[in-house]
């Protein structure tokens, strides 16, 4: 029967086989639904008494053989629908996939936030069918913090007191690993390490280049990505031995991304400012407070940074895009390509993770094709590859009205996961009075936060 199957697959032409997947999928999410439904109705009636089982896990593997996890897995996604219908409507829907909705459901069964939940559940969703599943998770454990702060501070100062490490010689072969700390520390060594690794990446293209030439493919550099890592881990480690011990190192850059009021309740909680009360209300699900790779931080977290370290305001609109900085440039340099940079955490090609540090600014609507102005909201994040195949294959990009760049084939067609829908294009952006008064209001604030002379 495989085998039948196999041959027709053959036999398709390449849109033929896209359909296939895309509708492979929809089914499989289709009876996911199904299969937490039905796991919900089996818990309520206690199917498991009728063969005398002890408990719906020992049911469920009776019947279906699966793995424990598998099986803790398939009961927290029931019962996310049963305290969440909404993510069992989109589930079977299609709109989003079992990965997503058991993210929600983990969320659901967190006892300190769930009862926050549906004020927000929507706006998750949206995201959850707007977004890639790593930025979607993002957002989910942004939620989560920001919805239990007590909880969130507790887990930092218990994660930094049982912080550990070990680097030992283990059957010829080094044995390194490090957990605990705090999230900004996980931060600080994540673009340590990242900055190594781009050191290393360029000197083998350096290689390549000299041996094999300028048009070389990357199948040519001397070392594989998983070589490179451990080289860069290495040579942090040398580096650390050979400077000074009181010599002055630069610091590595970590931005930082918060919302005003999740900023400004923190520096009022520690009394470093009144407290705010002429800010908009704004939903958990749509407050910022992280590193630009994702990493949620604490309210407090970012008070100490900004302390120790540079602050520059830049100011979102209601679709998260970066309001223009300035005149507009041929090509994207300083503040303007630091703001595009912040609006994403990688390549807007669809699929791509390549990280927003190794990606290019490039034109939405492109310079010379499209005659695209060089400011902020036409700016977006490609890899060098995916920037060269825009051009080369003609895909367009635009920038939606909820602030999402999404990618178009020549015909017209988007590059859209199954399920996913176009967003909404009506324009939604702050008009010129909503931006003079959102500058009139960040300067008396800066003024308010100043110290008296």
């Amino acid at each position: 029967m495989l085998a039948t199957i196999v041959e027709q697959l053959v036999e398709l032409d390449d849109q033929a086989f896209v359909e296939r997947f895309r509708d492979l999928e929809l089914a499989h999410r289709r009876l996911d639904a199904e299969m937490a439904a039905l796991i919900a109705e089996g818990e309520r009636r206690n199917i498991a008494a009728v063969d005398d089982h002890h408990s719906m896990k020992g049911w469920l593997k009776a019947n279906a053989n699966w793995s424990s996890s598998h099986v803790v897995s398939a009961r927290k996604l029931a019962r996310g629908i049963v305290a969440l219908p909404q993510v069992g409507e989109a589930l079977y829907a299609g709109h989003i996939g079992a990965d997503q909705a058991g993210e929600l459901a983990n969320v659901a069964a967190n006892r300190r936030v769930n009862e926050q939940l549906p004020d927000s559940i929507d706006v998750l969703l949206d995201q959850a069918e707007q977004l890639s599943f790593e930025d979607a998770r993002v957002c989910l454990r942004r939620w989560q913090m920001l919805a239990d702060l007590d909880g969130a501070y507790r887990d930092s100062e218990i994660s930094h007191d049982r912080r550990t490490a070990t680097a030992t010689e283990l059957d010829g072969s080094l044995y390194l690993r490090a957990t605990g700390g705090t999230a900004e520390i996980a931060a600080e060594l994540e673009a340590i390490f990242n900055h190594a690794l781009e050191r290393e990446f360029r000197a083998d293209v350096a290689e390549r280049t000299r041996v094999h030439g300028t048009d070389a493919p990357a199948s040519m550099l001397p070392r594989t990505d998983a070589q490179r890592r451990f080289d860069a881990m290495v040579s942090i480690f040398r580096r650390s031995v050979a400077v000074p011990a009181d010599a002055k190192t630069p610091s590595p850059l970590v931005y930082i991304v918060t919302d005003q009021r999740t900023f400004e309740e923190a520096l009022a909680r520690r009394r470093l400012i009144p407290e705010p009360n002429d800010l908009a209300d704004t939903d958990l699900s749509e407050r910022r407070c992280e590193t630009t790779s994702g990493t949620p931080l604490t309210p407090d977290a970012v008070v100490r940074a900004a302390m120790l370290g540079h602050i520059r305001r830049v100011v979102f609109n209601s679709a998260g895009v970066v309001l223009d900085m300035g005149r507009k440039r041929r090509l994207f340099t300083g503040a303007a390509r630091d703001a595009a940079r912040l609006m994403a955490t990688c390549c807007d090609f669809p699929g791509c993770d390549i990280p927003g540090e190794h990606t290019q600014i490039d034109h939405l609507d492109e310079y010379g094709r499209d005659n695209g102005n060089t400011d902020i909201e036409n700016a977006g994040l490609g890899c060098g590859g995916h920037n060269r195949a825009k051009t080369r294959r003609h895909y367009t990009a635009k920038r939606h009205a909820n602030g999402r760049v999404i990618y178009y084939r020549r015909d017209g067609t988007p590059m859209l996961p199954v399920g996913r829908r176009l967003p909404p294009d009506t324009d939604d952006l702050p008009d010129e009075h909503d931006i003079e008064r959102l500058t009139g209001l960040a300067r008396a604030r800066v003024a308010a936060l100043r110290p008296a002379a």
